[in-house]
């Protein structure tokens, strides 16, 4: 009597694509699959293709920012709506290696063991329903999905344990248990995704329904990323980890000086997607079908795109990698993927509570909001910070007449602006602060506001009002309520006429302003006289209706490309890591407004417990935690407790 071996036992959620219907079977949640034999399973072509699904089951769900993927909600960037969201008791620090809250350690590995199974038995595959190399661009994906996420173990972890075959847990002595230096880890994802680039198709090849897996120019951005990432000074001359240190005695970490090649690799990865010349920014040509709001008053602002920000559209421009609809696919997407209920959540947390009666409120509406140090980080439409303009900016209160560009209070004029409010109309809409006035682009395509309107699905208006006890206000419940003040409304299309999305809303792994903010940075590190420091900076800033900069010295580059990073990438899972890859989570250095520029302290918002006008003031909301020891999560307790001396714990926890 033969054993039987159970091969899968996970939770698969992911589909790749909203109309991807040759993955049907990715809609089950639970796929255990029993055969008699491990060779049983590659005599079919079905069983081929539900174990290569099985691969993606590790997929980031990077939706679900309450209880899936946390890292939105950071001290930089958003809010939770309730107390007992597993995403906000993660900000606030109450983790340790016993109560992890995101075991991503297990999490990843799980995958990793299913993506090295395939990568062992597909050459078992004797279907003849399969065509020429269909199995062969399985095992592709399969490569491609372990670096990828052996790369999330790197950002997420720090040095991890390379297990590059399938080994049988039944033999102790076989169980790896030695984490590699972060070194070694890097040549590992390097390595494999080289073998992936080699053996993924290019973007183009790739059929329309099966858009969403990954191609040589994923594997090729993959890389890009992971170089950068250990070129930075968290792990590239870091003294704080100089204790670190494997069974040998050996340092996990370059502990030395910043050794500057690997920042010229990690340009140079950059570069090379840049030099395919496949890839560009997003954009929509001024005036086309939409009245284009006019640029700021600033030098340079007639120069015609891609020179300057003249002849597009910065805010739809923008807009249009969120929102769906015919932008869904465009040149700037180098790979994105579907995930579980991904357009609902988007679309929901962009809406207030009481739109369409209410429609979402139980759910979504509410759930994560733009915490004050966001909204400070966008510019001003004349391309100034908040902190260097005390003409344009004011801080304080709401207005009653608005400004030249966005804000006009007369209701929904496409002639005049995409974003609605109505407070000239009548007294009982509520007015918009007056710290939303005279902002760039992209801060009215990613956050909504009091005062705010909406077109609801009978065509008439809806403007929100956070205030307390008001409709879409803090309310002492179970239903979640936006404490901050501001919604994220980055993905909610214009047309929108549903609380959970009217469009198929996509959410970019990899698009190209990374690449270029990337290669900027990178560049900047060891060759910051490069004129192409500042020309893929500015590429990005035109794009969002700004005026470029001049270059200038090494650190002022380097922090006006961290700031670009933090607002083109808003809500896209980037912030929390690029804080932490900088090692500027730790600073305890205030701006002008009491904001922490690392990511431990008082979280601020509007005074979301007012009835009246002291609403539109600053107020503490929360408090988040960041110690030296959460730039890398821990490994749970169970398994270096299972492994005592063997499988060493990332420091302080």
């Amino acid at each position: 009597m033969k054993t039987k071996k159970y091969i899968l036992s996970i939770v698969l959620g992911i589909c790749l694509l909203p109309f991807f219907m040759a993955c049907n079977y990715l809609d089950a949640k639970d796929y255990l699959y029993e055969v008699e034999n491990l060779n049983d399973i590659w005599t079919e072509r079905l069983s081929i293709r539900k174990t290569w699904a099985a691969c993606y089951g590790a997929m980031p769900n990077y939706t679900n920012m309450t209880s899936g993927w946390p890292f939105n909600i950071n001290y930089d960037e958003g809010h939770g709506g309730l107390d007992n969201y597993a995403s906000l008791t993660f900000a606030r620090g109450k983790y340790d290696a016993e109560t992890p809250i995101f075991d991503f350690w297990s999490h990843y590995y799980k995958a990793v063991r299913i993506c090295s199974q395939f990568l062992e038995n597909y050459h078992l595959a004797n279907d003849k329903l399969l065509v020429e190399g269909e199995v062969e661009g399985y095992a592709a994906d399969a490569r491609f999905l372990r670096a990828f996420y052996y790369s999330q173990l790197l950002e997420l972890y720090g040095p991890f344990v390379i297990v590059d075959k399938t080994i049988d847990y039944s033999k102790m002595e076989e169980y790896p248990t030695k984490r590699a230096t972060i070194d070694e880890c890097v040549d590992f994802i390097i390595e494999e995704l080289g073998k992936c680039i080699l053996e993924l198709p290019e973007n183009e090849m790739i059929l329309l329904s099966d858009r969403g897996r990954p191609s040589k120019e994923a594997a090729m951005a993959v890389k890009a990323r992971v170089l950068l990432w250990a070129a930075s000074p968290l792990v590239n001359g870091n003294l704080d980890y100089t204790n670190f240190i494997d069974n040998e005695g050996n340092p996990f970490f370059n502990v030395e000086s910043p050794d500057l090649e690997k920042w010229k690799l990690a340009a140079k990865a950059a570069k090379e997607i840049i030099d395919l010349n496949k890839f560009d920014l997003f954009t929509v040509p001024a005036d086309d079908k939409y009245h284009t709001v006019p640029l700021g008053d600033f030098e340079g602002n007639d120069i015609e795109w891609p020179d300057g920000p003249a002849g597009i559209d910065p805010y739809r421009s923008y807009k249009g990698l969120f929102a769906g609809g015919n932008s869904y696919w465009n040149k700037e997407v180098i790979w994105q993927v579907y995930t579980p209920n991904q357009t609902s959540f988007l679309s929901g947390i962009g809406h207030p509570r009481n739109y369409n009666s209410g429609q979402a409120a139980a759910s979504y509406t509410g759930a994560v909001g733009a915490v004050q140090k966001m909204i400070d980080a966008f510019f001003l439409n004349n391309g100034k910070t908040v902190e260097e303009d005390n003409e344009l900016y004011n801080d304080f209160g709401m207005t009653t007449i608005g400004d030249d560009y966005y804000i006009h209070g007369s209701g929904k004029k496409d002639d005049v602006s995409p974003i609605i409010t109505g407070f000239r109309l009548n007294a009982t809409i509520q007015k918009v602060p007056n710290r939303c006035l005279n902002r760039e682009a992209r801060f009215y395509a990613s956050i909504g506001f009091t005062g705010r309107g909406y077109v609801q699905n009978n065509g008439t208006l809806y403007y929100a009002d956070y205030r307390a006890n008001q409709l879409d206000g803090f309310l002492q419940s179970d239903r979640p309520s936006l404490r901050t003040g501001y919604s994220v409304v980055k993905w909610v299309n214009d047309e929108d006429r549903s609380a959970f999305g009217s469009f198929d809303k996509q959410y970019p792994i990899f698009r190209m302003a990374e690449i270029y903010l990337s290669y900027a940075e990178a560049l900047n590190e060891y060759d910051p006289s490069n004129p192409d420091v500042v020309k893929y900076l500015n590429y990005v800033r035109y794009r969002a209706g700004l005026p470029g900069y001049e270059l200038s010295t090494q650190e002022i580059n380097r922090e006006r490309i961290k700031r670009e990073r933090y607002v083109e990438f808003a809500f896209e899972s980037k912030r929390y890591f690029d804080s932490r890859r900088w090692r500027d989570a730790e600073s305890h250095v205030q701006d002008n407004f009491g904001n922490n520029r690392g990511m431990n302290g008082a979280v601020y918002g509007c005074n979301y417990l007012a009835l009246d006008a002291d609403f539109y003031d600053r107020a503490v909301i929360d408090g988040y935690l960041f110690k030296k020891k959460n730039y890398f999560l821990p490994i749970p307790y169970v398994d270096v407790s299972n492994h005592w001396g063997e499988l060493i714990q990332n420091p302080g926890w």
